[in-house]
């Protein structure tokens, strides 16, 4: 009789954390450095890692998602170049995104070049094409979608669970039929992937970020490219910064 009543209470445990549709996913966001260099910059090479490795958290909800940076501390790599040893330290941009999917709004709120702006704006779709492929991630049967995002120049390949009824998922990517647990850039330069799950009740998690400049999806692109343009320098996504001195400075 005690095995029976252990047997229907597992039972209803499992059934009661089967309902729950919200709680807390981990995210590894490795980067392949390498891929990432363009031709004119091959000689760093030698001088960058080829993989970084940094977290993210996303909670998640039907209706609403918070995503966000887990806090690490920069990352110092000493290499030695013409003779002199310099220091590099990796750093990522703070990105806070709340998603509320009922009103088909987002609010990011995000450091760039110096300044925090808070981003406001109505959510689309991707235009996401649908594979009959499946496979496993942390547990979980996943279907594959894709698709080219135009602005950002990436081809996108997108792992969704059904089982989480959510159209979440971790950075820019949502909209699917089920919540987003891999998303992989242009072959493997970014990979974003579900490392932990957890099933519970939330109670303020979610949330939408406040502070910074607000300005529309529009202007903060604007804003970016024109700093990328007087820069030089070409991107500006959310992936790990760079910073290089000399070793005596």
């Amino acid at each position: 009789m005690k095995k029976l009543f252990l047997f229907i209470a597992l039972i209803i445990s499992q059934l009661a954390v089967a309902q729950i549709q919200e709680g807390i996913i981990d995210y590894e966001f490795k980067v392949n450095m390498h891929k990432g260099l363009g031709k004119e910059q091959e000689h760093l090479k030698s001088m960058v890692p080829e993989f970084r490795t940094s977290k993210n958290r996303l909670y998640f909800s039907p209706t609403e998602s918070f995503y966000t940076n887990i806090d690490e501390d920069p990352e110092d790599v000493n290499t030695n170049v013409g003779g002199g040893n310099v220091q590099m330290r990796f750093t990522r941009p703070q990105m806070d995104l709340y998603r509320n999917f009922e009103a088909s709004k987002f609010i990011t709120v995000t450091d760039f070049a110096g300044k925090k702006f808070r981003i406001e704006d109505s959510l689309k779709t991707n235009p996401w094409k649908f594979v009959d492929e499946t496979k496993k991630i942390a547990g979980y049967d996943c279907k594959k979608a894709t698709f080219y995002n135009e602005e950002a120049k990436q081809e996108v390949v997108a792992w969704y669970t059904e089982a989480l009824i959510s159209p979440a998922g971790p950075q820019g990517f949502w909209g699917l039929p089920g919540l987003i647990l891999q998303a992989d850039l242009n072959d493997g330069t970014t990979v974003i992937t579900a490392s932990k799950i957890e099933l519970k009740k939330l109670t303020n998690e979610i949330k939408a970020p406040t502070g910074g400049k607000k300005v529309s999806n529009k202007e903060f692109k604007k804003i970016r490219d024109d700093h990328m343009k007087e820069m030089g320098i070409q991107g500006g996504g959310a992936g790990p910064r760079i910073m290089i001195r000399n070793g005596g400075e």
